[in-house]
């Protein structure tokens, strides 16, 4: 049961990367609420999604985004509607402890391009999240309150804020008041139990949204939260993190160190996956354009006809372990093109293209994993 007011107490577990407007850091507005808003309505769209096409209804790609995005405004907020939800940030402070530089780190040089601040360097930032119901709001609906606030929870325990959100920088500890689930320990995230957090935020949107569950074979056309398990045993691929037959649309992968390592060792060993391009199997198949577009490696590149698709991957680090988030669904450019030298060669990326690279990307981290000496394991679905 949740009630009226959730109060979320962030503390820093990882170097921070944000600015403002002009791309500086302020310390009076540290994390702003313009981002923190951006990466929630990114996850609320994804567990509508999934519930969509749990339902057999994601089979469309423009009608389906137009629907998609008014649910999300519905509760959110848009351009035709004030969100349901207000959220407030307060109580900002700064510990002394400093964190230990990590600025050479090849993506904390990437993002910084000589330009960026080093936004915080100490640890301990913490800050208190306040959700409450908006002035113009009479009631809100049980399952759209905790599909919301679910989705927040997943936004903050599945990616870190600011720049390089996605790659384990800007992560938190998080304690909650005004929520309850099994998914928590002392008040806090157990990341072990993220499974229930997830199923029980992906049941409120299929209940907010009154859909049933079909049979679905298809990738999805976008990024989704589902249980599906769909057929790759025709693509010739080795993992063993799952049975070929029923690999997930969205999988969790908890990895952690054999011995005890601290937090900023952890950050540039997990980041090396997406340095290194996936690891030699990726790249030499030519997919390493699954790792995110504009993909540019030493004298060659993958050129499409977008300026930019994120990566599906997501990587969070939290003390002690960090967790991959992966994405399968078709959104892809048509036609890729690897560059190297002089010679060009064009791939036609279809659904089977799309989940070759997919199970590519699951057996290269698998073999990055060991290679660095990490343990791991699949904790969703």
């Amino acid at each position: 049961m949740i009630g009226m007011n959730v109060v979320l107490k962030l503390r820093s577990e990882s170097l921070l990367l944000l600015g403002g407007y002009d791309t500086r850091f302020h310390e009076d507005d540290p994390l702003r609420t313009q981002s923190i808003k951006g990466l929630w309505r990114y996850w609320l769209r994804a567990y509508i999604a999934g519930a969509l096409y749990e339902a057999g209804k994601l089979k469309c790609k423009k009608e389906c985004t137009s629907e998609i995005c008014e649910k999300t405004g519905n509760i959110l907020g848009s351009l035709n509607s004030a969100s349901k939800f207000r959220l407030i940030i307060d109580r900002v402070s700064f510990g002394e402890e400093r964190l230990k530089d990590i600025s050479g780190a090849q993506r904390i040089r990437l993002l910084r391009l000589g330009k960026l601040e080093k936004i915080s360097d100490r640890k301990n930032l913490y800050a208190e999240i306040r959700i409450e119901k908006s002035p113009h709001i009479e009631k809100i609906d049980e399952n759209e309150r905790k599909l919301a606030i679910g989705s927040l929870l997943t936004a903050l325990s599945l990616n870190g804020i600011g720049k390089g959100g996605r790659r384990g920088l800007g992560t938190f500890s998080i304690e909650i008041d005004g929520f309850e689930g099994k998914f928590l320990k002392d008040n806090k995230i157990n990341y072990n139990m993220l499974k229930e957090l997830i199923n029980e935020t992906l049941d409120s949107a299929r209940l907010y949204l009154n859909l049933g569950i079909e049979r679905v074979y298809e990738i999805p056309p976008l990024d989704c939260i589902s249980r599906v398990k769909i057929d790759l045993s025709d693509i010739d691929e080795s993992i063993s993190l799952f049975d070929k037959k029923k690999v997930p649309v969205f999988t969790i992968i908890k990895a952690e160190p054999k011995t005890k390592e601290e937090i900023e060792k952890m950050l540039i060993e997990l980041q090396g996956f997406f340095h290194r391009h996936g690891g030699p199997k990726i790249t030499k198949k030519k997919l390493a354009w699954f790792l995110g577009l504009p993909r540019k490696q030493r004298k060659a590149s993958y050129i499409s006809n977008v300026n930019r698709r994120a990566s599906p991957i997501h990587l969070a680090v939290h003390e002690g372990s960090a967790l991959f988030t992966l994405f399968l669904s078709s959104d892809w450019p048509s036609k890729i093109i690897w560059k190297g030298g002089k010679y060009e060669k064009p791939q036609n990326v279809n659904g089977g293209r799309v989940r070759e690279a997919y199970l590519c990307a699951i057996s290269s981290l698998e073999d990055y994993l060991k290679e660095i000496d990490y343990r791991y394991e699949v904790i969703y679905p």
